[in-house]
């Protein structure tokens, strides 16, 4: 492979990272129940209860796009490749 710039063959190719994406779920029912009878022991326990039961988040999935690049390591430009 040579560099669409100055001819050279001394190119580096590299994945670099380009974003990210993250989806979120929801808690669902069995998810709502445990918050509700959490905020309810809460109530009578003033509050000591959520020391120890902690609440419903749901579920976090994160994707990340990487890009295939190339380097010339002689004049140093950078380009995409296919």
């Amino acid at each position: 492979m040579n560099c669409p710039n100055c001819n050279g063959a001394n190119v580096q190719i590299s994945f670099v990272e380009q974003g990210t994406r993250t989806a979120s779920h929801g808690t669902g029912l069995g998810g709502n129940m445990n918050n509700t009878a959490r905020t309810m022991t809460a109530l009578g326990t003033l509050g000591m209860s959520n020391l120890v039961w902690k609440k419903s988040r749901g579920t976090h999935k994160t994707k990340t796009k990487n890009v295939k690049t190339a380097l010339c390591q002689d004049c140093g430009k950078d380009w995409k490749m296919k």
